[in-house]
């Protein structure tokens, strides 16, 4: 199908990637749920609108920069000679040329203005270095990704970035927010989060790690090889849902714990994992299902605070 064929909605949705959206709004539920808990039950705080209003911020916050990223990864991927006719995982406008690299870096400037218009909302009449400083880390990890003159993913990085900044400092910056304290619970509960974000990472690097050496890009996939690189998504995933298994135990019930630990490792086991060695095709659809996978554990550690 030819450019002109799309609409201009068709092109941008593919350009923004919807379903990788789910991985940037899944740890800010998760530290929006610990701190919602806190002033309500905790500490006993009524019901505030500017806190409401912070939090739909730090929601739109999470959207723009993980726009951004999938933007920056479409334009320096095919600069870089990544993306070519003989990619494995779904269309990239840019080099497919149904938008132009001038386009989509235009696209991602602007979500970093927004970006920047939303964290200085959040700042409105409370003036705080850590929230400046977590919203400026976020946004340099989003661009130096694929960006800059070292992309961080094109060295063996991918994995260990998406568990950090999809995992604690997201979770903990989130709660930070709501109680102007850095919560080191919160950030320990999101590595559940951030393991699960590095695993949909090493299912991707696994697809792509043929043509990835090809174009001189070095993931851990490719570090590893091809039977170690299928069993580090696992692995990552595996201990996602011990995370949030214990969670459940600290906070709930056995039998409640258990019932976690069985789905979600029956989700991982019997309905991602396998796609693995059955082709690009499937694989695709692995990490679908990981990115819904991760927005569905943030909803079930959510339900379990209020547990």
């Amino acid at each position: 199908m030819i450019a002109s064929e799309y609409s201009f909605a068709q092109k941008w949705l593919m350009a923004v990637r919807p379903p990788t959206l789910l991985l940037g709004l899944s740890p800010v539920i998760m530290g929006l749920s610990l701190g919602w808990y806190r002033l309500l039950m905790v500490e006993g705080l009524s019901f505030r609108w500017d806190y409401l209003a912070a939090s739909v911020l730090a929601i739109l916050l999470a959207i723009l920069l993980q726009t951004a990223a999938n933007l920056i990864n479409d334009a320096k991927d095919a600069a870089y000679g990544v993306d070519h006719e003989e990619r494995l995982g779904p269309p990239r406008v840019v080099q497919l040329g149904i938008l132009s690299a001038a386009a989509v870096r235009q696209a991602y400037r602007l979500c970093f203005a927004f970006a920047l218009a939303a964290l200085l909302l959040l700042m409105w009449g409370r003036w705080d270095a850590t929230i400046l400083g977590v919203g400026g880390l976020c946004a340099a990890a989003a661009y130096l990704y694929t960006g800059g003159p070292y992309p961080l993913a094109y060295h063996g990085f991918g994995e260990f970035l998406a568990l950090i900044f999809f995992g604690p400092i997201a979770v903990m910056g989130t709660s930070y927010l709501l109680l102007p304290e850095l919560n080191w619970d919160a950030a320990a509960w999101g590595m559940g989060a951030g393991l699960l974000s590095a695993s949909l990472m090493a299912i991707n690097n696994f697809r792509d790690r043929n043509g990835d050496r090809k174009a001189g890009k070095h993931t851990l996939a490719i570090f590893l090889g091809g039977d170690k690189g299928r069993l580090v998504p696992l692995i990552l995933a595996l201990m996602g849902c011990f995370m949030l298994s214990f969670f459940a135990w600290m906070h709930t019930t056995w039998k409640i714990s258990a019932a976690v630990s069985v789905l979600s490792v029956g989700v991982v086991g019997w309905g991602i994992y396998p796609l693995l060695s059955q082709g690009p095709a499937r694989q695709n659809l692995a990490l679908k299902r990981t990115a819904l996978f991760t927005f569905v554990y943030a909803i079930v550690f959510a339900v379990l605070v209020w547990v």
